[in-house]
């Protein structure tokens, strides 16, 4: 076992021993046995090990000894340890989790603290039979490449490594090596319990198949996973490059774009930007993939799928972006200094006015667009009130130039404002009039007929740490 721990470490370029470690200790026989090993193999530099134990607050007096008993074998190794206590049946309520899904988010949300504190790795004790129990409960649920190939050895999260070093080794060959050595370990009471499905696969499924299909069906399985593997890691590669040509600027995925990939890659390249997007890896499954995946192929604009209990996927013309569920924009209404300037929060903009001569242009006009300039009249309105405020649903608006007025829900449509945008883009109102639309057009009216007459000059810019009305 010693042996195999060693090779997986020189594989990963931890030998010589120089990095502090963070290992995962339940208590039980494998976490147990990784902590020894790392004991074994570091020597003298054993107090780089950072020994973590997380309580997960489910099964009373058992899960308090269990704590007892690290903390104790913490102690007796000379080794520095770490716990915390979390309500997990809470937790997973509030978030709509099973408890083994928020379990494990837990765990790795307290390891990744501990090892960012520490300047650390960490070391989980996933084992060979962990690996092929995952392979088959993905193949049971439907699963890629990526599900297939089980288990990986080693993961990147937030910048932290995590290393899986008993991925070669068997259940048996640790209960052996803890016995040789006469140490102990904790029983969880509920890893004998068959109605959860991986205790199930573990103790009637695969003995089952051992019998009765393949005495090497744990060897076949894992030599599958190790095929796949390979083969997943060349298509992330490829899904990579795909996925730059893919995101526009404001972190949204062309339709166009994506929908012209084989179809092996549009999955993958989903996901990827799901989780660029900020939403876990390990909840991003081929039905969240999925129905992404359906927003590509809408006939016309809009449509939105659900993604997590907070966030949704929208698609607007050629782009689909996440969104987070915020409440009901109250609008906002502020009065414009002129000369002056005017912070205006809710808009995400500051606006600057000066009266001068001149006439400001822009090369390229859409509404919401920053920066934003414009020039209006103001020879004869001297005194009157110049008032930003958000659009209001039946808001219409004359552009200089055109004959009558259009709605501005219109002038959104045909510039292909997202709606989500459109209740913070910037409109000047002077006497109940919209008089200019923010990057967009002047009101007739209200142009510049003179540049050599003094005029009023309008700036309209990101607010300093904010992402303006076009974010």
């Amino acid at each position: 076992m010693i042996r195999k721990i060693r090779a997986a470490a020189e594989r990963h370029g931890l030998v010589p021993w120089r990095h502090r470690i963070v290992a995962a200790v339940s208590g039980g026989a494998d976490s147990v046995a990784l902590l020894h090993a790392l004991v074994e193999l570091l020597g003298k530099s054993k107090s780089r090990i950072i020994v973590a134990h997380l309580h997960h607050g489910i099964r009373g007096a058992a899960a308090d000894a269990d704590r007892r008993f690290v903390r104790d074998l913490a102690a007796r190794l000379g080794l520095k340890f770490i716990t915390e206590r979390v309500r997990i049946p809470e937790i997973a309520a509030r978030l709509g989790l099973s408890i083994e899904m928020a379990a494990r988010e837990e765990r790795y949300a307290f390891l990744l603290r501990t090892a960012r504190h520490y300047r650390a790795l960490v070391a989980t004790a996933h084992t060979a039979d962990d690996h092929v129990e995952t392979i088959l409960l993905k193949l049971a649920r439907g699963a890629g490449s990526r599900g297939l190939s089980g288990i990986p050895e080693e993961i990147g999260v937030h910048g932290i490594r995590v290393l899986r070093p008993l991925l070669d080794v068997t259940r048996k060959e640790i209960e052996i090596y803890l016995l040789e050595r006469q140490e102990k370990w904790r029983e969880d009471a509920t890893n004998r319990d068959t109605a959860h499905l991986r205790n199930r696969v573990r103790h009637e499924i695969l003995p089952m198949l051992e019998r009765r299909l393949n005495p090497d069906i744990r060897k076949s399985l894992a030599r599958t996973a190790s095929i796949l593997r390979e083969e997943d890691a060349f298509l992330d590669i490829q899904a990579e490059k795909e996925l730059e040509r893919c995101v526009r600027s404001r972190n949204s995925l062309a339709v166009k774009s994506t929908s012209a990939l084989h179809r092996a890659l549009v999955r993958r390249v989903i996901r990827l930007w799901l989780v660029a997007a900020g939403i876990p890896p390990a909840r991003v499954d081929f039905d969240m993939t999925a129905r992404v995946e359906t927003l590509l192929h809408l006939n016309k604009g809009g449509g939105h799928v659900e993604l997590t209990d907070n966030l949704s996927a929208a698609r607007e013309y050629d782009e689909i972006t996440v969104r987070r569920a915020e409440p009901m924009d109250a609008g906002f209404r502020v009065r414009i200094a002129v000369p002056g300037r005017t912070e205006v929060p809710r808009a995400g903009v500051v606006v600057e006015t000066t009266i001068a001569p001149g006439l400001a242009k822009m090369k390229k006009t859409s509404p919401g667009m920053l920066p934003a300039f414009a020039s209006l009249r103001w020879d004869d309105n001297p005194g009157h009130g110049l008032v930003v405020r958000s659009w209001r649903k039946g808001d219409r608006f004359r552009p200089f130039g055109m004959k009558g007025t259009k709605k501005l829900q219109d002038v959104f449509v045909d510039e292909k404002i997202p709606a989500a945008r459109r209740g913070r883009i910037p409109l000047f109102e002077c006497d109940g009039r919209i008089v200019l639309v923010s990057g967009y057009r002047v009101a007739a009216g209200w142009e510049v007929l003179d540049p050599r007459l003094p005029a009023l000059q309008v700036s309209i810019k990101p607010l300093p740490g904010g992402s303006g009305p076009a974010a």
